[in-house]
């Protein structure tokens, strides 16, 4: 994931219109495709979500593999915990039932 400042120098070289969206790629590390989606506006400043401190939800640290899906995440894996909210869900509907 890109650095918001990364991400504002990009816009800004763009704006200037003075360098190829190849010679802003190759001046700021970023790959031709990133430039370019910055250039048509699929990728918006601001991608990263906020968190308050105490959000037990927050990502500790960079994505890992998770162990259960096999999905590069931010953990706790949001995905498993939903399966597993819904397996538990299921199970107790069919023994209530």
């Amino acid at each position: 994931m890109l650095a918001e400042s990364l991400v504002e120098w990009v816009c800004q070289l763009l704006a200037e219109g003075r360098l190829s969206q190849r010679s802003i790629a190759l001046l700021t590390g970023v790959s031709r495709g990133t430039v370019g989606a910055i250039a048509r506006g699929v990728r918006p400043l601001g991608l990263r979500p906020k968190y308050a401190d105490d959000d037990p939800l927050r990502p500790s640290g960079p994505p890992a593999r998770c162990r259960g899906c096999g999905g590069m995440v931010y953990m706790p894996c949001q995905l498993c915990r939903v399966r597993a909210a819904r397996a538990l869900e299921r199970r107790l509907k069919t023994l209530s039932a």
